[in-house]
């Protein structure tokens, strides 16, 4: 029977320890892409279907769902003073909002739509996002994609200047008296200046599990070999 010698012992059994875990973890991230690709792509086949009736109780499980509303934009200010809560983002590299409102049902309830992009120069006064940007008046149809962002910050937005700088879809909906139901829409709602323009309808989940997967398994790569180093050192100190 062939005998370890004493000091080959730790780097066999740290070695053989820290590969395991590594390796478990690369498993682990090439598990979770293949639930993550599976995900965005249903996902992406519901943006491909034809629009639907709003359900009656939208949540979380119908994300990206493209669905069809109709109703109209009051334009009833929210409890902060202002008609909309303009989402701080960039396009091309273009300051902006992205711009949140209430939008009144034909059935009586509220929701909020997210209009579309507009150029923090035609929003912002004073360095303030007080400008007003129009809804065209009357009953309209949108479609759009049913979003349920779950960003936050302390606090969601300025009392003053109207600068959301997180998607707080609750903390929205409660300024507004509204449904914590976001669509955004593929329709235009622009006023007489053009804005604001829809923003493209993408899923735009992150995926870097590839690259966790590579990385754990890299790590795993280079833990073995430098605990075959170790072991080799351990067992020509032990010959000597």
């Amino acid at each position: 029977m062939m005998r370890i010698r004493r000091g080959a012992i730790a780097p066999i059994v740290i070695g053989v320890l820290g590969v395991a875990i590594l390796l478990g973890l690369c498993a682990w991230q090439v598990q979770r892409l293949a639930w993550k690709e599976g995900l965005i792509a249903t996902l992406e086949a519901r943006l491909e279907r034809a629009p639907a009736a709003l359900p009656a109780a939208p949540g979380p499980e119908d994300e990206f769902l493209r669905v069809a509303v109709t109703g109209r934009f009051d334009g009833e200010a929210g409890s902060h003073g202002f008609p909309d809560a303009p989402f701080l983002t960039t396009r091309a590299r273009e300051p902006g909002y992205r711009l949140i409102q209430p939008f009144r049902l034909a059935d009586g309830r509220r929701i909020m739509v997210d209009r579309g992009f507009v150029p923090a120069a035609l929003k912002n006064e004073g360095g303030f996002a007080v400008r007003p940007t129009p809804a065209p008046g009357g009953e309209m149809t949108l479609t759009g994609a049913l979003r349920f962002p779950n960003e936050t910050a302390d606090p969601p937005f300025g009392a003053r200047d109207n600068v959301w700088v997180a998607r707080d879809l609750g903390a929205m909906a409660r300024v507004f008296a509204a449904d914590p139901v976001l669509v955004v829409s593929e329709t235009s709602s622009a006023g007489p200046e053009g804005w604001p323009q829809p923003m493209p309808l993408e899923v735009d989940l992150p995926n870097d599990h590839l690259g966790y997967a590579i990385t754990w398994g890299s790590l795993a790569l280079v833990w073995a070999l430098m605990s075959a180093v170790w072991l080799r050192r351990e067992l020509r100190a032990a010959g000597r």
